[in-house]
């Protein structure tokens, strides 16, 4: 009994045995967990979890630390990167590409459209690897236990970037730039609208517009090659055609190359070979005019149709009368309304910014040149100030070549009366 009494009973868990057995928890501070993980009990059949989670056997936790943090250091210096890592990939992506050039110029005759799609499709994808390299972090490990724990802080950085304007990087960026154009002027080559999108987006890619405007004049004014001839021959086309105009898209697309790289006479020669153009003008007025034009120039023959048949229902007034009454009324809704929506139309002001028209400008002209009044627009709001409150204060040599570029189009770069404050 006395043995009994004398013999303490084993503690129900591991965190009763701390407590009773090791030293009072007031001789030094208690450390709060800095997780969210809160502290589940365990039983005392796990007593060695505590000193293995202390002291891990596993060699691998002590190695790889060290290595990931070798591998995937916290900053980059864009330059050792690309020269220590891709010089060679790059140049034999070169090389590769100049041979696909090459190749498809040496050929006989005609090239087909597809011949030359897939090399410029190659050329994006070498562009890709090059102006978008992959991230370190992202190559594949081992699947172990430890990788999957050390990959939590590991895929909490920031990815590493490529500095865009390396040496290695910028000089393989204009050479791809340059074959890329090599083959639009290939004169056998016939530019597709196919073709001189993925020229576009390759040039977007590459951050290189200064060929853009290059690329719209050929597109616009390059001899046809004859299918079938030899040697082959050439018929001239004429520029002002609405087929050779350049899509809105792909001119915007080339305008905001152009303003991200900081080139201003780049931008402006792509709004004089893009929405500058007789041909855009004819686009766009076949297709968003020329169906509300047909409509109206039908309308007096449907009005009198119409009025004919109302002259039936009525018995107050002779039926030629009545036709002549209601014909008259017709015609007379559809003008007024026809000459509402157009003037509403043409003199709307909201969308504009910075750009307005000088007065006198046609209402016409006004219409059909918008979309160029807004890529110069656009080109004035990323070159100027962003904040509204200092507008009007830009000066340089460029502002002025903009000021007076806009003021020979008929516009006015920061009219008075319009800006903020000026009312």
């Amino acid at each position: 009994m006395r043995s009994r009494i004398l013999r303490t009973e084993a503690p129900v868990c591991q965190l009763c045995s701390f407590i009773s057995t090791g030293p009072s928890i007031r001789a030094r501070p208690l450390r709060l967990p800095t997780s969210s993980q809160t502290l589940r009990p365990f039983c005392s059949s796990q007593r060695t979890f505590a000193n293995d989670r202390r002291n891990p056997t596993n060699s691998d936790v002590k190695a790889r630390p060290a290595s990931v943090k070798s591998t995937i250091p916290a900053q980059y210096d864009g330059a050792k990167l690309s020269g220590a890592i891709d010089a060679r990939v790059v140049q034999s992506d070169l090389d590769k590409a100049a041979s696909l050039r090459d190749d498809l110029i040496k050929k006989d005759g005609i090239p087909s459209d597809n011949e030359t799609e897939a090399v410029l499709d190659a050329y994006q994808k070498i562009a890709d690897n090059l102006m978008n390299p992959p991230d370190p972090a992202a190559l594949p490990k081992d699947a172990s236990a430890t990788s999957a724990l050390l990959s939590i802080k590991t895929a909490a950085k920031p990815r590493p970037a490529v500095h865009a304007h390396s040496p290695i990087v910028d000089g393989a960026s204009r050479k791809l730039s340059d074959l890329a154009l090599s083959v639009l002027q290939h004169p056998p080559i016939f530019i597709t609208p196919s073709i001189l999108r993925r020229y576009v987006k390759l040039q977007s890619t590459l951050k290189r517009p200064e060929t853009l405007p290059t690329a719209f004049h050929l597109y616009s004014t390059k001899p046809a090659p004859v299918d079938g001839s030899s040697p082959v021959k050439y018929k001239e086309v004429n520029p002002n055609k609405s087929a050779n105009s350049i899509e809105a898209k792909m001119a915007d697309l080339a305008l905001q190359t152009a303003i991200e790289a900081k080139n201003l006479v780049t931008a402006m020669d792509i709004v004089d070979t893009t929405y500058d153009t007789k041909a855009f003008r004819r686009t766009k007025f076949i297709r968003r005019a020329l169906l509300p034009a047909t409509g109206l120039a039908l309308a007096p023959a449907a009005a009198y149709a119409v009025a004919t048949q109302l002259s039936h229902f009525q018995t107050t007034m002779d039926p030629t009368v009545a036709t002549n009454v209601a014909f008259v009324g017709i015609l007379g809704y559809i003008g007024f309304t026809t000459v509402v929506g157009i003037v509403a139309v043409t003199t709307a002001n909201d969308q504009m910014e910075r750009i307005t028209w000088t007065t006198g400008m046609p209402l016409r002209e006004r219409w059909i040149r918008e979309e160029e009044r807004a890529a110069i627009d656009k080109i004035a709001g990323a070159w100027g100030f962003r904040q509204v409150w200092r507008r009007g204060e830009e000066e340089g040599e460029e502002w002025e070549a903009l000021r007076e570029w806009v003021a020979r189009r008929g516009m006015i770069l920061d009219r008075t009366e319009l800006m903020e404050g000026m009312e």
